[in-house]
């Protein structure tokens, strides 16, 4: 597992200030990793689907958002798979699913709901699937 975080970020609204991620990837540095990190999160990363869903069911504190890029672990079969792993272990939590196999960004309303992202998304749609994932999440804040 590695942890990704970066400080020149800039444009962060105010509830995905300090989000705690479990991004699930093939890649080491994936592009959803950047932007990730780039929003100000702390990225966990796993490489296997069972280290990421053991990583969730036994963190502590509880992650904020799943993010799976899909397409290294079987598309959305394997989306399916992992969410499945994770709704056994009781786990309420927001997830975000990029794939190939998505023609169109979909922005649900339902709050327990994946947002679903083609792999070649812009930019700009990412950061608002990421958005609307977190929209019901409330801001932090240090006294």
């Amino acid at each position: 597992m590695q942890t990704f975080i970066q400080t020149n970020r800039q444009n962060i609204a105010s509830h995905t200030l300090g989000v705690r991620v479990m991004l699930l990837t093939d890649q080491s540095d994936s592009p959803t990793a950047q932007r990730l990190a780039g929003y100000g999160s702390q990225v966990d990363v796993a490489n296997v689907l069972e280290d990421a869903v053991a990583g969730i069911l036994n963190d502590r504190f509880g992650y904020d958002l799943f993010v799976m890029d899909c397409d290294g672990f079987g598309g959305i079969a394997g989306a399916e798979q992992a969410i499945s792993a994770l709704i056994a272990g009781d786990a309420k939590m927001r997830v975000m699913l990029v794939s190939r196999d998505f023609d169109v960004p979909v922005y649900p309303l339902g709050r327990r709901t994946a947002v679903c992202l083609p792999d070649d998304v812009s930019d700009a749609s990412f950061r608002i699937g990421f958005d609307h994932v977190l929209r019901d999440r409330a801001a932090v804040t240090m006294n």
